[in-house]
């Protein structure tokens, strides 16, 4: 795995080193994606080389928007050396910066809560698995949107307490489809109706994944430093699929998703803005009100920035 990851201590953030050497990799990446078309030369013919390992065999490439991309990589680049970090969810520097006020404020909301009383969840919806051509079609606020809809018909939304969701995805290598998914800090109860009632609803697809994952994982909350700072994560991970004594199973460890795959997530990231990744409910709202500590982190959401938008 050469170009992957340093890898992440959960209860540590990354340096701000670390962070800065990634987006200087992402940008070459995006630059190495960029040489493919026109003639061969000596000047691009080891990155065209580079780019034909990356490919994946049986599954179609994206269609990469090329000023978009040289946009991105340009912002990337720029941000190595000033002061302020790329206004983009794709740059490592900016997710770092936003992780690291999220951490806090999530500690604080959440203080006046026992461990036993809060749960860490994984939602993974079958539906909202998409191909390389299908991935441009969505938008994070889309995604959110039907999220909060399944909530709401599940009956979850109706029960009292903070819920705190933020949406992830990961790559899968051997298929070519991208996974998205939401991590969710909440009370036990709305952890114990999301579990119950998102399967038992009349809501399609929620189901076990084709390597026997459940849809919703709840987890206790024994170590909350770490946990809530798994919520948000700084980049999406390639996780194959392998068959272990005959039945598909998904790796744990993670793996850098291969090109152009990977700035394919990037450039969608770029126009995503984070409040739009971010579902809270039951926390603080201007109708109803809510804790300071808790005004304090809808605030924080909303003003994280990101993307086109920001």
């Amino acid at each position: 795995m050469t170009d992957a990851p340093p890898p992440i201590v959960e209860f540590q953030f990354e340096t701000e080193e670390k962070s800065r050497r990634e987006d200087a990799l992402r940008a070459r990446r995006i630059r190495r994606v960029l040489s493919t078309p026109g003639p061969t030369g000596w000047l691009n013919l080891k990155d065209r080389l580079w780019v034909a390992k990356q490919h994946v065999p049986r599954v179609m490439p994206p269609a990469i928007d090329r000023n978009a991309a040289s946009d991105l990589a340009t912002r990337l680049e720029a941000g190595l050396t000033n002061p302020f970090s790329p206004m983009t969810l794709a740059s490592s520097l900016k997710m770092r910066n936003i992780r690291i006020g999220l951490n806090s404020h999530l500690l604080d909301a959440f203080a006046p809560f026992a461990d036993d009383a809060l749960r860490t969840v994984t939602v993974i919806y079958a539906g909202w698995a998409y191909s390389p051509a299908t991935l441009d079609t969505v938008t994070a606020a889309q995604l959110k949107r039907q999220f909060l809809q399944h909530l709401n018909r599940a009956g979850v939304s109706a029960i009292p307490g903070p819920l705190f969701a933020v949406l992830h995805g990961e790559y899968e290598p051997r298929s070519g489809i991208y996974q998205i998914h939401f991590h969710v800090v909440t009370t036990v109860a709305k952890a114990a109706a999301m579990a119950a009632g998102l399967r038992a609803s009349k809501i399609q697809s929620y189901v076990k994944s084709a390597s026997r994952a459940s849809p919703v994982r709840r987890e206790r909350v024994r170590d909350r430093i770490r946990q809530f700072f798994y919520l948000a994560k700084a980049y999406w991970p390639g996780k194959p699929v392998v068959l272990i004594d005959g039945k598909p199973k998904r790796l744990r460890e993670h793996h850098r998703i291969p090109e152009p795959f990977a700035t394919q997530v990037h450039l969608w990231l770029d126009r995503q803005r984070f409040a739009d990744l971010v579902l809270l409910q039951g926390s603080w709202s201007p109708r109803n009100g809510g804790t300071p500590a808790m005004r304090s982190q809808y605030l924080f959401v909303l003003g994280a920035g990101g993307g086109c938008g920001s």
